[in-house]
């Protein structure tokens, strides 16, 4: 699976996500937009560094929409709502963790990285973390390297990241 992140606008991004296995999504506009990386993105780091098989990303991947993806290659049917409801209920079961992780290490990547010091992030106290400083450090790097991707995006262009683990039926 392909996660796709579209600057559609000055401050607005959209995701698309390409499935081999299912049909395409995509989610217009997607929240949390940021000239240094997406909110989106930022979940997706910490679901692959924190090996959530089963977040936001892992249940797209299972065939789910996260309750906020739509199809673009298919009819929004009752059978297609269905389908996706069921995946949504057996899959996802990492979501919750995602939100903690990202809400653990965003804050503490801006302070790392000397970005916004006006940023509610940076004066807020970030909320208790049980990553490592190793883990931390992974999670930084990682970041680091996408937030120079996405800044390099214009508008109208898109920056393309594989999920790491397979599509699952």
């Amino acid at each position: 699976m392909q996660v796709r992140f579209e600057r559609t606008g000055e401050r607005r991004y959209a995701v698309a996500v390409l499935r081999s296995m299912h049909g395409d999504l995509r989610m217009d506009p997607a929240p949390g937009y940021s000239e240094l990386i997406p909110h989106d993105l930022v979940h997706l780091v910490v679901e692959e560094q924190g090996g959530l098989r089963d977040g936001i990303f892992g249940q797209l991947a299972a065939g789910g929409n996260a309750g906020t993806f739509v199809p673009t290659d298919e009819l929004r049917t009752k059978v297609w709502a269905r389908q996706v409801a069921r995946r949504n209920n057996s899959t996802g079961t990492e979501m919750a963790r995602s939100e903690d992780l990202a809400a653990q290490v965003y804050p503490r990547w801006l302070r790392h990285s000397g970005h916004l010091p006006d940023s509610h992030y940076v004066r807020q106290e970030p909320p208790a973390t049980d990553l490592s400083a190793a883990d931390l450090a992974h999670a930084f790097t990682r970041l680091d390297e996408l937030s120079a991707q996405w800044r390099a995006v214009d508008v109208g262009g898109a920056m393309t990241v594989d999920w790491p683990w397979p599509e699952r039926g």
